[in-house]
């Protein structure tokens, strides 16, 4: 009897902490479009979220009734009461309202914008923060999906890139299909282009220094309750055939000189490809980074996506292969975590690996189950499952 009342409260307590995890999906109130990337918080709690690229998002809760806060540099605010825990949450989000008015006023305050933020920047660049993250790539070849892995990292950011991490938690699963196509170092980009103060070692970038290099506009000002957003368009001016290089685009608080946003479209990124591969063309490469308003003055990495589009050859003994391969990949931050900066940080190495690390820690199948950190687009989640069906994730091997 004794047993079954244990049992019985056990499984009353795991129903009770599923049933606190909210689901949803963040839409645009007009067109109806899913919404990537929008930031949420519970009221009154350090309980904070990011809606992935289809606009899915998932947090915890201790309790109900609750109030979730929902941001996005080009929406409003909005707030919304939720009463009980659910798995299906709609929350529409009204588009902030364009001034395109003031764009022509004064042709060269885009410049003076973006100058002024890299001033401010500049200032707390030796400035580390300590955060919680979670990391996720997906590789397609042809359109199928062929590997996927996952890293819980503790990091060490600051206004220039990432410089530091610890992998905490880790899984990897690829299809038995799968192509000898592998890119060894998709974290190492991610990491490197985490921040808005780019000092790249080569190619041209969007700098301080280099602003000469670019055609600079405003493109238009998102108008939102405390301040204008403007939008500034880098292009640059003049760029050889190989020259590995990035058009730029920036949200910028037009009162507050903060980067809240910053969007790279990046052209002949030197790469390496393992097993014989080759590139067919030069790769192509789309960043959009998110920051995190607080009460510092700077804003603090939130998210940053990043989406490789490459023509591949491979050849082997017998023949030549052409490849058309898509590598993304998508850093959340979770939670923001002053205790861990005593913590012994790996350097971010551009030879470092990303399979040597997955396998450098054993794969914990309950840490994993039902993560409410975890979030998945569909695709990733499909051939997640695939994989989970095949007992896949945890092993290097295909199955």
């Amino acid at each position: 009897m004794l047993k079954n009342i244990i049992l019985f409260l056990l499984f009353s307590y795991a129903v009770k902490s599923y049933s606190q995890t909210i689901q949803g999906k963040v839409i645009d109130e007009v067109s109806g479009e899913p919404i990537p990337f929008v930031s949420l918080m519970i009221i009154g709690s350090q309980a904070t979220s990011i809606s992935n690229e289809n606009g899915d998002f998932v947090i915890k809760a201790k309790g109900f009734p609750l109030k979730l806060k929902f941001s996005h540099v080009s929406y409003l605010i909005s707030e919304f009461e939720i009463k009980s825990s659910s798995d299906n949450l709609i929350i529409k989000l009204k588009q902030a309202a364009i001034n395109l008015a003031e764009v022509t006023i004064d042709p060269y305050r885009g410049k003076k914008l973006l100058k002024s933020a890299f001033e401010k920047a500049t200032k707390y660049k030796d400035e580390n923060y300590y955060l919680k993250a979670f990391y996720r790539q997906l590789t397609s070849v042809n359109n199928n999906p062929t590997k996927i892995h996952e890293i819980f990292y503790d990091i060490k950011w600051n206004v220039s890139k990432t410089t530091g991490w610890i992998a905490r938690q880790t899984r990897f699963a690829e299809s038995k299909n799968q192509s000898a196509f592998n890119l060894s170092n998709q974290s190492y980009f991610t990491f490197s282009s985490s921040g808005y103060l780019t000092q790249p070692n080569s190619g041209t970038f969007v700098t301080e220094k280099t602003l000469d290099k670019y055609t600079i506009e405003i493109e238009r000002y998102i108008e939102q309750a405390d301040q204008d957003i403007a939008v500034i368009t880098c292009t640059i001016n003049k760029a050889g055939k190989n020259q590995f290089y990035a058009n730029s685009t920036f949200y910028v608080g037009t009162e507050d000189f903060k980067i809240y946003r910053v969007e790279n479209n990046i052209l002949n990124l030197p790469m390496d490809l393992d097993n014989g591969a080759g590139f067919k063309y030069p790769p192509i490469v789309k960043t959009i980074a998110t920051f995190k308003s607080n009460s510092a003055e700077v804003n603090i990495l939130e998210s940053i996506s990043t989406k490789m589009y490459l023509s591949i050859i491979y050849a082997d003994r017998m023949r030549s292969t052409d490849l058309s391969a898509t590598v993304s990949s998508l850093l959340t931050v979770y939670q923001e975590d002053n205790n861990i900066k005593n913590e012994s940080f790996q350097n971010v190495r551009r030879d470092t690996k990303d399979k040597n690390v997955v396998e450098s820690i054993k794969y914990n199948a309950d840490f994993w189950q039902n993560n409410p950190i975890v979030k998945q687009t569909s695709l990733e989640d499909k051939f997640s499952k695939l994989m989970e069906g095949q007992n896949a994730f945890g092993t290097m091997i295909n199955p």
